[in-house]
């Protein structure tokens, strides 16, 4: 048997000298096809899936930490190994994540070392086939129990179902599983600062923050508990929904005090975020399910409410069914003092009425329908004004009362200006990216810093600037690094974080995207003019 070889370089020096380095066959290994890009290779795997992959980890269209990302997914049992230069190392360690066997470093590329990375990969791809196999019996077995009790667990509990319309066969799964010998659920919300530090938190760092707290939350379970099952994602609510569960009679209470203590000095300790653990009653059986369903919401509200006391609920109506239209009058009568009477007479009710979050959200929607419709009918040449953030996020009352303040704040800012031009409003946005030219830009803390909403701001600014927010911004941050670069002292790494960028390897990509070359070569053709003025200027001496 020969293993199946491709060979993905940019360079065709490089893929015929690998070639011919040594006898493929004696190595037990066939070179069956060779590529000049990522792309390029990952079609022609798809066609004809190779064993080993030898890749270049910098190539033009797509690299090799791309290409192996797009390869883990879709072919699990193919092996890489990285070829790589000095400059770089930080790349070829980002691709360990990617389960590369080794990297080899292009410039001491010799017969011996190759075959060692030959023999690495082959047994790897040896463990990888007889692992697959062999485990998927039991991971078959395991994904049917987790899709069934998801599927019973979460239509129970949140959406109603009555758990005695489940069938025979899936109660009997379900108790010889154990999941119903004695459960309870944890409802843990998360209030996550906006900024880290001085640094703002987009909502892509949000959303990988969220994710590492839900396993830290997982792992946390699973300590104390018998086992554990993380349910849902809550979206776009920033909470976690566990089911946990274990033997009957094994220390619920002792248990969930540990627990609890735990995360939430974890959570505030690593990722500087507080969280509240709240949880129902223990259970057992089928039964048990519709109790915790009618617990659950009680949860929700109590925490909603933001509530300490345990006691009954009980719920009164908002009594705002009209608060859309009346604020409508008031904005076509261009009547400040108006805006702010009726939008505080929200605020008291909702502040000081113990009411369902559906009604808050429904007040919030219905505010801002009639006031982008009211706005639409005077002609101001201006965007529809944004609550905040979106009504379905909410999870506390005091959220409401930030999005009507929010609000009627920007409302009787916009009123009374009778409504900036679309130019001055560009302008400010455009002096918004100068001043954080440094730190993190995004379209949706610009349309807040203006107080429009983001898809106004982006046609407002592309029509006057003939360019997108996003291209403008990253434009103007690598003109500065273009400065920066120009500064012998600094290096490459350090400019990119100076600009706020991940990794030196992602602010190469944007500045060859934007600047035509690489920050290297940049800095070299800078240093080349400035020696060739030099030699100039001595001449003329």
């Amino acid at each position: 048997m020969y293993y199946r070889v491709m060979i993905v370089d940019d360079e065709a020096i490089i893929l015929s000298g690998i070639k011919s380095l040594i006898n493929w066959e004696e190595n037990g290994c066939e070179v069956t096809a060779t590529a000049r890009n990522g792309k390029d290779a990952l079609e022609q795997m798809r066609a004809f899936p190779p064993d080993i992959v030898l890749a270049d980890i910098n190539m033009p269209v797509m690299d090799g930490v791309t290409l192996m990302k797009k390869a883990a997914e879709e072919f699990p049992q193919t092996v890489f190994i990285i070829l790589t230069n000095l400059g770089e190392f930080e790349l070829a360690r980002q691709s360990l994540q990617y389960k590369a066997v080794d990297y080899i470093l292009k410039s001491q590329i010799e017969a011996e070392g190759l075959e060692a990375a030959l023999e690495a990969a082959k047994a790897e791809r040896r463990k990888r086939e007889w692992s697959i196999v062999s485990d998927t019996e039991k991971y078959l077995d395991k994904k049917l129990k987790m899709d069934l009790m998801n599927k019973v667990l979460l239509s129970a509990l949140l959406f109603g179902n009555d758990p005695g319309g489940f069938s025979e066969e899936t109660v009997r799964m379900l108790t010889e599983s154990g999941f119903l010998e004695s459960y309870r659920y944890f409802y843990i919300p998360f209030v996550i600062p906006a900024k880290t530090g001085m640094v703002s938190r987009n909502k892509e760092e949000k959303g990988q923050l969220i994710k590492w707290l839900k396993e830290l939350a997982s792992k946390a379970a699973r300590n104390v508990f018998k086992d554990c099952h993380l349910l849902l994602d809550l979206e776009p609510v920033d909470a976690i929904l566990l089911f946990v569960w274990q033997p009957q009679n094994s220390e619920w209470e002792k248990k969930t005090e540990v627990f609890s203590r735990k995360l939430a000095s974890t959570i505030r300790n690593l990722a500087q975020t507080e969280c509240t653990v709240m949880c129902t009653q223990v259970h057992s059986g089928i039964s048990g399910l519709a109790d915790s369903a009618e617990e659950y919401q009680t949860l929700l509200s109590r925490y909603y409410l933001e509530m300490e006391t345990d006691g009954k609920i009980e719920y009164e109506s908002l009594e705002l069914h009209k608060i859309g239209s009346q604020l409508y009058h008031e904005i076509l009568r261009k009547n400040t003092e108006g805006i702010r009477e009726v939008i505080s007479r929200a605020s008291e009710r909702i502040s000081t009425t113990c009411h369902q979050k559906s009604q808050a959200v429904w007040v919030l929607n219905e505010i801002t329908r009639e006031m982008n419709s009211a706005i639409e009918n005077l002609g101001i040449d201006h965007g529809l004004v944004s609550s905040g953030r979106a009504p379905e996020s909410i999870s506390k009352r005091s959220q409401v009362l930030s999005c009507l303040e929010h609000i009627s704040n920007t409302l009787c800012a916009l009123i009374g200006s009778e409504a900036m031009t679309a130019n001055m409003l560009a302008e400010q946005a455009r002096r918004y990216i100068q001043d954080h030219i440094e730190g993190h830009i995004s379209l949706q803390e610009a349309a807040e810093y203006t107080g429009v909403s983001p898809g106004y701001l982006s046609t407002v600014f592309k029509k006057t600037y003939n360019q997108s927010f996003i291209d403008y911004a990253n434009m103007k941050k690598m003109e500065h690094a273009c400065r920066l670069l120009e500064k012998p002292q600094m290096m490459i790494m350090d400019v990119a974080y100076r600009l706020n960028f991940e990794n030196a390897y992602y602010f190469s990509k944007v500045f060859r995207k934007y600047m035509g070359v690489s920050p290297s070569n940049y800095r070299k053709r800078c240093m080349d003019e400035k020696n060739t003025n030099i030699v100039k200027n001595d001449k003329k001496i």
